[in-house]
């Protein structure tokens, strides 16, 4: 029986970089969950830099440009997602 699956284990060897990375990238499927998987380009020029080809790709962009904000509410035992739930839903309202 198996209760983790292999590909979301991230060994000690793997680069810290590359485990922030993957983070990243979890808190920007999260934060599309959230949004209730939007389909299309909207978030595009609202979230991203303009040359993602998604709104998946806009959030990870968004997501991986809050970096610090993000690993210092860690370091303070905040949800980031929160945190970036919050500021997208203010910047959505705006």
């Amino acid at each position: 029986m198996k209760l983790i699956k292999r590909g979301n284990v991230i060994s000690l060897g793997t680069p810290l970089e590359v485990r922030e990375q993957r983070y990243l990238k979890h808190l920007a499927s999260a934060l599309g969950h959230y949004l209730e998987n939007p389909q299309g380009s909207e978030l595009v020029l609202r979230l991203g830099s303009g040359y993602e080809k998604d709104n998946q790709q806009a959030l990870e962009t968004w997501v991986s440009y809050h970096r610090d904000e993000i690993f210092a509410k860690r370091l303070e035992g905040q949800n980031p997602l929160d945190y970036l739930i919050n500021k997208i839903e203010q910047l959505v309202q705006s």
